[in-house]
């Protein structure tokens, strides 16, 4: 999977989303009107929800900025704090909640009742003081700074310039490790500035309920691929295998593939050259046309599934994937080349070591009043079958 797809899926498509929603609701504002009562109770049932939800799935950080959303709504609506005084003080809130918003991207994910969480209220404290104490600082020495710093840059730019720096770094975060908690805390700081900046561009029940809808539904699919989804070669797992045998047919066919001598190679370079050939062979094996769906069965073992196909049918396409593998060569890492110069990096390069692999490859048709197991049980035999007959082949 290349870096740009990564952050078109999880970064841009998210965003584009949550920006279709947002203008939907307000090209239907009139129409909202008759549910305003229900839509401004609606961030008091999701934003605790989006909280219990993502400290039973370990998201901290969501839960944390659900906790401070859920704290400014009820200071806001309930006037636990006075208006006045939020009104007073809106920059100072609107700098400390985005300082804060911005510390949660470049923190990880810990346990509530861990040693960690006194240093994330720690921290949201100091962001919150930085944000009253960068007002103060440029209120105080505002004729010193006004000698100091070229004319282009007044007042305005000067106070909202740490909101400018976290949107701009937490968004190249995002981009650059895409995932949807990222992406999440983004659109929480894009939010909360506009909150401030642009206060009747959104209302503030709307903005609330959407980031507990985006927290909920991120654990959620979070969840979804942590379960559904293998880590190391991003194929679907075994879980996933059994979820898709309930939708089959009664026309199929299983195909097992196993990479040849995977524990000598294992052996001979090492687990981290290991990880590397499953993750190659797996993204060679995605690529499977013909209607294939991959999983990653366990260890170097994948299977395929055929749906409404008989194994005759299938052989063409298991063909060009085993050959895919077979000619792919596989430039091995070299440990050493982070700490080298670029000029032995090039030597390095010319000396790499390549190898490749092979699959064996065992299929099986479905047949009538065959429970999936045993259709499952007979292409595994078919896969010792071309181990037996020397390897890298193709057995039904």
């Amino acid at each position: 999977m290349s870096a740009f797809y990564h952050s078109c899926r999880y970064f841009f498509l998210p965003l584009i989303f949550t920006a279709i929603g947002l203008a939907m609701s307000e090209i239907y504002q009139s129409d909202l009107q008759v549910w305003q009562g229900v839509i401004q109770q609606l961030p008091y049932w999701l934003l605790p929800a989006s909280i219990a939800i993502a400290l039973q799935f370990n998201r901290s950080r969501l839960a944390y900025l659900a906790a401070f959303m859920l704290a400014y709504y009820l200071c806001v609506t309930h006037s636990l704090v006075d208006s006045a005084e939020l009104a007073q003080y809106s920059r100072q809130i609107l700098l400390g909640g985005a300082l804060t918003i911005s510390w949660f991207a470049f923190i990880k994910d810990r346990g509530l009742l861990s040693p960690h969480s006194l240093v994330r209220v720690l921290g949201c404290c100091v962001c919150l003081a930085a944000g009253f104490g960068w007002l103060w600082v440029n209120s105080q020495f505002k004729l010193q700074l006004d000698e100091v710093l070229p004319t282009q840059i007044s007042m305005d730019i000067r106070v909202l310039s740490p909101l400018y720096l976290a949107l701009l770094l937490v968004f190249i975060r995002g981009v650059w490790q895409p995932n949807l908690v990222n992406t999440s805390i983004f659109i929480t700081l894009v939010l909360w500035a506009v909150h401030f900046v642009f206060p009747a561009s959104l209302p503030l029940s709307i903005s609330m309920t959407t980031l507990a809808t985006i927290y909920i539904l991120t654990v959620l699919t979070d969840s979804y691929f942590l379960a559904y989804r293998d880590e190391l070669t991003g194929l679907a797992s075994r879980r996933a295998l059994y979820n898709l045998v309930l939708s089959l047919g009664r026309k199929y066919s299983v195909a097992m593939l196993d990479i040849d001598h995977f524990k000598k190679f294992n052996d001979t370079y090492g687990h981290d050259v290991g990880d590397q050939v499953l993750r190659l062979v797996a993204s060679k094996i995605a690529k499977v046309s013909g209607g294939g769906k991959a999983f990653r069965y366990g260890g170097e073992e994948f299977t395929v599934i055929f749906p409404r196909k008989d194994s005759s049918a299938v052989l063409g396409y298991l063909e060009d994937v085993r050959e895919a593998i077979e000619e792919y060569d596989i430039v091995l890492r070299n440990e050493q080349r982070k700490s080298q110069s670029k000029a032995k990096r090039g030597k390095a390069q010319q000396k790499s070591q390549t190898v490749s692999v092979t699959i064996s490859i065992g299929v099986a048709e479905h047949q009538s009043g065959e429970t999936f197991e045993q259709t499952m049980k007979r292409s595994d035999q078919a896969l010792y079958k071309a181990k037996k007959k020397g390897r890298n082949q193709i057995c039904v």
